[in-house]
């Protein structure tokens, strides 16, 4: 029995994902270096100093770490100063969530302003029950520790909740702490290797079918 959804933020609820991988982009080549598509990938759904600390392992002394954070932070906010758009299926997924008296949570590697921020747009963030980001826990995703402190402050078991994700890091860390996971796929596909543990669904709308099972 389904108690409790869990709602990733970046890439699940926000188009942010794009935006964030522009950004990244962006800085590297100011310094005349390049990140592949493909090398990003691994960035989606981990908290910022652990990409930082593997790119800065990629690149070596070719890279200017201080000067890349500088550049892609100013780069990302003017990006964002335009209404981030919210994921096809939010609001008819939430209203159904709400109508069948669930408990919400948001379980994200982005920090607090980067969460009020995104949702200042919307009625949404006071109607969540708890929200979990990177200033309440010491290990990111892939780790299980937000969504372990998430079902664990909201007073429930791991079974009892629906972990929403779009990210394959996500996935495990949900998976991990023993929650059911759906993957809504943003930039990636589910690693075969999940798959026989998840439901996959196209958009968010698609999983009110699983919310009376």
């Amino acid at each position: 029995m389904i108690k409790a959804v869990l709602f990733d933020m970046d890439g699940l609820i926000f188009d942010t994902e794009s935006i964030y991988k522009t950004s990244w982009q962006f800085a590297a080549k100011e310094q005349g270096l390049t990140i592949l598509d493909s090398f990003y990938q691994q960035f989606i759904g981990v908290q910022d100093p652990e990409c930082e600390r593997i790119l800065a392992n990629h690149f070596g002394e070719k890279i200017d770490m201080e000067r890349f954070c500088s550049v892609r932070n100013q780069h990302f906010h003017q990006l964002r100063e335009q209404r981030v758009a919210l994921k096809p299926g939010f609001d008819a997924l939430f209203t159904a969530i709400k109508q069948r008296k669930l408990t919400t949570a948001i379980v994200t590697s982005s920090h607090k302003p980067e969460v009020e921020h995104n949702f200042a747009p919307t009625p949404y963030l006071d109607q969540f029950d708890l929200v979990i980001s990177a200033e309440d826990v010491d290990r990111g995703k892939p780790e299980p520790d937000c969504y372990q402190q998430a079902y664990q402050r909201l007073g429930l078991q791991a079974e009892h909740c629906l972990v929403l994700e779009d990210s394959n890091n996500g996935i495990k860390a949900a998976l991990a702490a023993g929650c059911q996971a759906v993957m809504i796929p943003d930039l990636l596909p589910p690693l075969e290797e999940l798959k026989p543990h998840i439901t996959v669904m196209p958009s968010l709308d698609k999983v009110i079918d699983l919310l009376d099972g």
